[in-house]
């Protein structure tokens, strides 16, 4: 059996700081969708609930608080198998405070949980830590206090960074493998769909923490042809642009979830510091930036020597990953 074990506060409902009163209660909009999409999966949550030993609220409250949302998650089909609580303060050095495994164990003797093919959700070190430790994959989000431990969490090694859980969900249920294509094919593949009278359209970036930006500018630069190709810069190249605090998330990972918006149709990972090469290869129609760069960005020549032309998407104000890490 596959499954997610989710962190409470901060991932599920929004966290006040020791929130355990029923009428304080308030789910992230995108948390009810988002789990719907993993039915595939049996789902646990693991909190630590550090509130109770420390004398803020007692254990009744608690599970009151935990019943209600366990109870607003089935009224709308997601059901959750079981909810494991730690009571205990770090102090008191229980085995079952994350990112010890004692519970997610308890869940393979109970339930029949195949760890290995498993994976943990959640906005704190402890999360990523628990993954680690029992062996399965662990996605951050920066809701809660996720942006507040990035630099912490990733000494962990999360296979993904998110912005919330619907990019979480995204991330687990993506399938790459038919859409990403090495860099040294992904010349033949746009000259075979050319032989077809496809019109190529091409965009590259980073695409590290994916926000609204990111979908808006890859929505419109589908729209400008047939066959959108996205080009993800390797970590390497994204280190010698950006500095050695980036990525976030390896390029492994930044083609997986690019792979998974249906706008696109191939995703390949390029070396380069830029797409000069990379372009001289597929030879676009349209080639799609965003407006920072303009109409006489770097590949400008190289496109409109191949008969191509740029297109500028208007960035939305605001959104960056920059900004989302800050929290």
């Amino acid at each position: 059996m596959q499954a997610i074990f989710l962190d409470r506060d901060g991932t599920l409902n929004k966290d006040s700081g020791y929130v355990h009163k029923v009428e304080d209660f308030e789910l992230y909009d995108d948390v009810i969708p988002s789990l719907q999409r993993l039915k595939g999966f049996a789902l646990f949550i693991v909190t630590n609930q550090s509130g109770v030993g420390r004398g803020h609220y007692t254990e009744q409250q608690m599970h009151a608080f935990n019943d209600y949302l366990a109870a607003e998650l089935n009224q709308h089909g997601v059901v959750i198998r079981k909810v494991y609580a730690c009571c205990h303060t770090p102090e008191q050095g229980c085995a079952c405070r994350k990112p010890g495994t004692q519970f997610v164990e308890q869940a393979k003797k109970e339930f029949g949980v195949t760890l290995e093919k498993s994976w943990v959700i959640g906005d704190h070190p402890a999360d990523v830590l628990l993954a680690k430790n029992a062996g399965m994959r662990s996605v951050l989000v920066l809701t809660g206090h996720g942006a507040k431990h990035i630099e912490e969490s990733r000494k962990a090694y999360p296979s993904y960074i998110a912005a919330n859980l619907s990019q979480a969900a995204t991330f687990i249920l993506a399938d790459q493998d038919k859409k990403t294509i090495p860099r040294e094919k992904i010349g033949n593949v746009a000259q075979e769909e050319r032989k077809k009278g496809k019109t190529i359209v091409t965009l590259n970036g980073t695409f590290d923490i994916l926000h609204p930006g990111h979908e808006k500018i890859i929505r419109e630069a589908k729209a400008q042809g047939d066959i959108l190709i996205i080009a993800v810069n390797s970590d390497s190249s994204v280190r010698g642009n950006k500095g050695p605090q980036r990525p976030f998330n390896n390029e492994q990972a930044r083609a997986r979830m690019i792979a998974a918006f249906p706008e696109v149709d191939y995703v390949t990972v390029f070396p380069e510091s830029h797409p000069i090469a990379l372009l001289e290869d597929i030879r676009p129609d349209v080639h799609v930036n965003g407006s920072e760069y303009g109409k006489d960005c770097i590949e400008a020549e190289t496109v409109r020597k191949h008969g191509g032309r740029i297109h500028i998407v208007r960035l939305l104000e605001g959104h960056s990953t920059t900004t989302l890490v800050k929290g």
